[in-house]
């Protein structure tokens, strides 16, 4: 087990929840890395649009609502609802 995590083995057939998981990681890691958790489009645009997504779905935009599980991983990570904050 511990060498399919190591290499990122999922396991959820959820395609979606694996998909936002890989960004989830790959937001850790640039809050490790930075300090700080607010993306700036010009640092990785593809990262910075997947956060703008969760604030919509935060708030009940973009098709889906976050689940309790993504919001208090956000949450653990002190992801900021609003740009601004």
């Amino acid at each position: 087990i511990y060498l399919l995590e190591r290499i990122g083995f999922a396991w959820t057939s959820d395609r979606d929840e694996v998909d936002w998981q890989m960004r989830y990681d790959e937001l850790v890691q640039f809050v490790e890395e930075n300090g700080h958790v607010q993306v700036k489009a010009w640092e990785n645009s593809d990262l910075y649009q997947w956060t703008q997504y969760q604030r919509y779905r935060y708030r009940g935009y973009g098709g889906s609502e976050l689940s309790e599980h993504q919001f208090k991983q956000l949450e653990k990570i002190g992801f900021r609802w609003s740009p601004s904050d």
